[in-house]
């Protein structure tokens, strides 16, 4: 499939307001500004600063955001937050459905590193996420707990 090539987006974090909030959370405004600044991409991946691209010679279309890849990596039927989250993930679900794609670590939802498919969902998405409801919440982990209780 290939690839047009890739832009770099570095918004500063003194671009958002988020209250008393930790500064963790800019990354959710900021990947709303991305999706407003450029319409037209189909996909969007946040890397934080501790992501490492160890083979930039592989599109991310082909490995990551292919309708196959996405089927072929699902993990399916294991908790949504593990260990013991009592929702699972499902199964069968058409890769071309997918509008967001993240990984679990061993302390759950992993925030560090995620696509996202630009659209009405993901502006929703993004919306509810940094809703000052959720961050009043004051979670321990912040957005990654906020996150893993929007999935759940």
């Amino acid at each position: 499939m290939g690839h047009a090539g890739y832009a770099t987006f570095f918004p500063s974090i003194e671009d958002y307001e988020f209250g008393d909030s930790p500064s963790t959370w800019a990354k959710v405004p900021a990947m709303r500004h991305a999706l407003t600044e450029f319409p037209k991409t189909p996909y969007f991946f946040h890397i934080d600063d501790h992501t490492l691209i160890a083979n930039p010679s592989i599109s991310v279309e082909d490995h990551l955001t292919n309708k196959d890849r996405v089927q072929s990596l699902a993990i399916t039927d294991v908790p949504v937050v593990p260990p013991d989250s009592v929702i699972k993930t499902l199964h069968g679900v058409p890769g071309d459905y997918v509008d967001l794609l993240l990984v679990q670590d061993k302390e759950g939802l992993s925030v560090n590193s995620f696509i996202l498919r630009s659209g009405d969902w993901a502006r929703y998405f993004l919306d509810m996420w940094f809703d000052p409801l959720y961050r009043s919440y004051n979670f321990q982990k912040a957005e990654r707990h906020a996150l893993e209780h929007i999935v759940q």
